[in-house]
């Protein structure tokens, strides 16, 4: 098969020296239906200042509202509101309350770090982990039922 290499002579049917014509297809549309510079393509679109449904929903959940508890006075958001209403209906048995607070428990507290305690150092006075056990078994066992006593008392705080 022979090369075609070009010889440098252009094969379109145009002559040298007219201006080449803006290519038309796709993504580039012919210059007569292009939308002109600082048109929008969209004019009859969203108005200045239109609120989205982000914005609303930030805005409704947000407001604060007056409410009376323990007889006094305070301001609270309409979410915190929300919240309360709903963890009250969990707690008196409603089981779609008790659902969707525990997502929302679950999505938005913090997790739960693990609680590491330190190191165990053997003194070499003790030959074997035998020996260690028995002398030191009694100490440990109090020192782990005091920790298991501790996290019960943290836990229904």
């Amino acid at each position: 098969m022979a090369n075609h290499k070009s010889n440098g002579s252009s094969r379109s049917a145009e002559p040298e020296g007219a201006p080449a014509a803006p290519r038309a297809g796709y993504g580039n549309p012919p210059l007569e239906t292009r939308i002109p510079p600082g048109r929008s393509g969209n004019p009859r679109g969203r108005p200045r200042g239109a609120k989205g449904h982000k914005q609303i929903v930030r805005k409704v959940a947000n407001e604060m509202h007056s409410v009376v508890e323990d007889g006094k006075r305070r301001e609270r958001s309409a979410l915190e509101l929300v919240l309360l209403q709903l963890r009250n209906l969990a707690a008196q048995g409603n089981v779609q309350a008790f659902r969707a607070y525990n997502d929302l428990l679950a999505k938005y507290s913090p997790p739960e770090t693990e609680r590491r305690l330190g190191y165990l150092v053997v003194p070499e006075e003790f030959a074997t982990p035998e020996e260690w056990e028995r002398v030191a078994g009694v100490k440990v066992r109090a020192y782990q039922r005091r920790l298991a006593e501790e996290a019960e008392r943290e836990g229904t705080m």
